[in-house]
């Protein structure tokens, strides 16, 4: 029996209602699976965000630290399919600005001692300056070198713009129902903040 267009359709509408919900189901992973601090002093932050990501592929959720506040970073990950440790980096990203020098040829005319032009030109190196800027990238923190801790705190001194990179390296018994590899699973990262609490003694 030849499948029908009708049939066809339905096929796809349910390969695409599932997709949908599985990304549904991952959307507030971090809320519902995530480790909040037992300090009542944090809030959850709002840039915090789940996803689903691929074993292998790098992922990353780039995001804003500000002067004055301190911040608790947890990732939570489902490791049926994802493996038992995530590596975690913290990266920061910065533009440095770099002055490119381009260089070219113009022609001009040949003047006389009287400043005349004598109907012949030449060729004259020129220079010119553009401001450019580069993105650059340092490690602030990696959890490769820290028993692949899933958390971290740490104060901000100094508003930045940061990554939360994030890498599964699978788990090989990880199947369908069907017996074919699953290597798609949910990851949440969860986000904390709190004005940095003061310290010592205050000055009179």
């Amino acid at each position: 029996m030849k499948p029908t267009f009708r049939s066809a359709t339905l096929l796809v509408a349910i390969c695409g209602a599932v997709a949908v919900n599985a990304q549904y189901k991952c959307t507030d992973y971090h809320r519902l699976n995530g480790n909040l601090s037992n300090d009542k002093r944090f809030s959850i932050n709002g840039q915090s965000k789940s996803a689903m990501v691929q074993v292998g592929k790098e992922t990353e959720l780039n995001i804003i630290v500000y002067s004055g506040q301190d911040y608790r970073i947890s990732v939570v990950h489902d490791e049926k399919v994802l493996g038992d440790d995530l590596a975690i980096r913290l990266v920061e990203k910065y533009r440095v600005p770099t002055d490119e020098v381009s260089g070219g040829t113009v022609k001009q005319p040949v003047v006389d001692d009287q400043g005349r032009t004598t109907g012949s030109t030449v060729e004259v190196k020129t220079q010119e300056k553009k401001r450019t800027y580069k993105e650059e990238e340092k490690v602030l923190w990696d959890n490769t070198e820290h028993d692949m801790a899933k958390e971290i705190e740490f104060t901000c001194t100094a508003t930045k713009r940061i990554a939360v990179e994030v890498v599964a390296p699978g788990n090989n018994e990880a199947k369908t129902k069907r017996g074919e590899p699953n290597d798609i699973g949910c990851v949440g990262i969860l986000i904390e903040h709190m004005p940095t609490p003061p310290v010592g003694f205050e000055a009179r």
